[in-house]
């Protein structure tokens, strides 16, 4: 399916009285403003009452139908392919006709090579020559930790990588910390889950692993693929849990260079950092999860070479099979697309080429974006209701029940020196040194994966860049960092449903206003609490309010732990508790911020919409998706750190005093949450 332009529309005048106690009964005098709310999204028949997600997106998932290439359908997959397929003919312009930037030609040559599958087809695997013959010429695990350095060093991590960061012992300098990575498959739980579709999937994996060797020349095709879901399988079970590495402090282990030689026997850390070309002066790192990185260095001792050798192989082909010959492309596709992520059709290749693009070039890819689909006006309106949300973050910290004048102290300075951005960077990383060729994918790909991993590997020693962005301005989506202590909105957040330029406020604060107080909120979170305005971990909450935090955090985390995904799975609360408290009191947050920004004056009833219910619902249409109902699906929700969409909605509105009353929600009403059961945090 192409874009469906999500176009600002007024309703039909249509009261909700028969579904929302409250409502108000249409017939309202002409207002200058759009209510911002598709008729079509809704669904008349489910009471708000009792199925606030249905009534809100219902509409939305009867009428729209993702195309059969990218399961798990949404909102945000919507906006984002309508981003790429404008991209896409913005590129294939650079191609007809070129300009004076040479970014723009680098961005038209990796584009022209990645297309010209005849190319591709007649190369066969001979780009990939020379690092075979490094695999095969390993007789020996230290051999074999060159051959992953190498890897590594062009973006492709065999259960190891480094991750460059600031240092939160010390935020105004980078970091090497060497931590737990990719494995074959998405994660752990996929190798040690004891249900039928996980073993289905052990099995699939398996045997493409199979395919992968036997198609690339490797004897003993069979026996080699066992033996390497088997050595995945080992380093599964030593890889720590997604909730284990969220604790802060948890994976805080310094070390010098003398000491990474003898921090794994097996594995000697000092020589990985020298293949990824780490410099010997540099005299400091960590090591995230010490225990897994004893465990592969056991892994490397203990596995025979040949193994390690082929799984190399098989890894280095999996990573690159876009850009190789077709007998590989519809394997990785065979495996990843349709048996691992439920499509029932391949995706096609020119959204193929634009994850490329946003791989290798993806801040010169944004420049595209901003020059020719980003509004200044859009931005100026925009940054309007950023101001007020952190105007109304502020005040609500002020006057928190629960926090301590000391607390409020530190979790004030550390709003106050929060480093916001919106739009697009003011610096884009520098490309002049990317060499690229109209004829050469595989070669252009691995080039600027290197540029890009030398250029993070360039960091150490430096300064820390507070004002780096690590996502372009093309992705719907944002972050929050906590070594930076930084909020980044994209450009491309600012399109509906997150936001119209031709809405009343209601239904923007509810869209985009949330999604900025959420990302805020990450600065406050479990994690988030625990580090200053600078990075630093300190805690700047005294030990009774600490406690209070802990205690309303285990609320939200046993409220959502009754979620179930499917039946007799439920949403991990713990796994997902730092998005959840984004979620509840961004809401919050958002709220207060739209009715300061109005003056606490009564909004318009617009369309038989009242401002309240306009803001909720703005809140809920940003995640409208599609049903969770295949087991690819399931799998990916249960490994997750965000609750699935309809409980994101269900679980944040049900706390909000203010929903309960725009909707007239009562006893006996599905949801109803009494007041001394909701929860708020800030």
């Amino acid at each position: 399916m192409r874009w469906l332009p999500l176009v600002t529309l007024l309703l039909c005048a249509s009261p909700l009285a028969s579904n929302a106690r409250d409502a108000g009964s249409g017939g309202a005098a002409a207002q200058p403003h759009v209510a911002g709310i598709v008729a079509a999204d809704l669904d008349r028949s489910v009471r708000p009452q009792d199925d606030f997600y249905g009534f809100a997106v219902g509409g939305w998932i009867a009428r729209v139908q993702g195309p059969a290439y990218m399961s798990g359908w949404s909102a945000n997959r919507e906006l984002q392919l309508g981003v790429y397929e404008a991209l896409d003919k913005d590129v294939q312009r650079l191609a007809k006709t070129p300009d004076a930037d040479p970014d723009h030609r680098k961005l038209a040559d990796i584009y022209a090579s990645y297309m010209d599958l005849a190319r591709i087809d007649a190369a066969g695997l001979q780009p990939l020559a020379s690092y075979f013959e490094q695999f095969d010429a390993a007789t020996a695990p230290r051999d074999i930790v060159r051959a992953i350095a190498t890897l590594s060093a062009r973006g492709l991590d065999i259960g190891i990588g480094t991750w460059v960061h600031a240092d939160d012992e010390d935020p105004t300098r980078y970091l090497a910390d060497f931590v737990q990575s990719d494995l074959g498959l998405p994660d752990r739980d996929y190798y040690l889950g004891t249900d039928a579709h996980a073993a289905g999937i052990r099995d699939a994996y398996r045997l493409h692993v199979e395919r992968v060797l036997s198609l690339s020349g490797t004897k003993d095709s069979a026996s080699l693929a066992q033996a390497i879901v088997s050595l995945e399988t080992r380093m599964a079970q030593a890889q720590w849990t997604q909730v284990a590495t969220r604790v802060p402090g948890a994976t805080s282990h310094r070390h010098t260079r003398a000491q990474l030689a003898t921090a794994s026997p097996g594995l000697d850390l000092a020589q990985f950092a020298d293949g990824i070309g780490i410099p010997k002066a540099i005299d400091r790192f960590n090591v995230g999860e010490p225990s897994y990185i004893t465990a592969y260095g056991a892994l490397l001792t203990e596995v025979p070479v040949p193994v390690w050798r082929a799984y190399l192989r098989q890894r280095l082909i999996d990573h690159l099979a876009r850009f190789l010959p077709e007998p590989y492309r519809e394997e990785a596709d065979r495996f990843f697309s349709k048996t691992l992520y439920g499509a029932t059709a391949s995706r096609p290749r020119w959204l193929r080429a634009m994850g490329v693009l946003e791989d290798a070039m993806g801040d010169a890819l944004g420049q595209l974006y901003v020059r020719y689909h980003f509004s200044a006006e859009a931005k100026a309106r925009a940054t309007s209701v950023l101001d007020n949300v952190i105007a109304a973050f502020r005040r609500r910290m002020e006057s928190s029940d629960w926090l301590s004048e000391p607390s409020k102290r530190g979790a004030l300075s550390k709003l106050d020196h929060l480093v916001i951005r919106m739009g697009a960077p003011d610096r884009i990383r520098d490309y002049s040194s990317l060499v690229t060729r109209p004829t050469d994918a595989v070669g252009n790909w691995l080039r600027a994966r290197t540029l890009l991993a030398q250029r993070e590997i360039d960091k150490l020693g430096r300064p820390v860049d507070r004002e780096e962005w690590t996502m372009s301005a093309q992705s719907v989506n944002g972050y929050y960092s906590v070594s930076r202590n930084q909020v980044v909105l994209p450009a491309a957040l600012l399109q509906p449903p997150y936001f119209q330029s031709g809405a009343d406020d209601a239904v923007n604060y509810g869209g985009l206003g949330f999604f900025i107080a959420h990302e805020l909120t990450h600065a406050f979170d479990r994690a988030g609490s625990e580090y200053d305005g600078f990075g630093k971990r300190v805690e700047w909450m005294t030990p009774p309010d600490r406690a209070e935090f802990e205690r309303r955090a285990h609320a939200l985390i046993a409220q959502y732990g009754r979620y179930e995904v499917a039946p007799g799975r439920h949403v991990n609360g713990e796994l997902t508790i730092g998005e959840n408290i984004a979620d509840n009191s961004g809401l919050a947050i958002a709220y207060e911020a739209w009715r300061r920004a109005s003056n606490d004056r009564p909004a318009p009833v617009l369309d038989g919409l009242s401002g309240d219910q306009r803001f909720f619902l703005g809140f809920a249409r940003i995640w409208a998706a599609e049903p969770i109902k295949k087991p690819a699906d399931v799998a990916q929700a249960l490994t997750d750190t965000h609750a699935p969409d309809p409980f994101r909605v269900a679980g944040a509105v049900t706390n909000q005093d203010a929903f309960q009353r725009a909707f007239d929600v009562r006893e006996g009403d599905k949801m109803f949450v009494p007041p001394a059961e909701r929860t708020h945090i800030w």
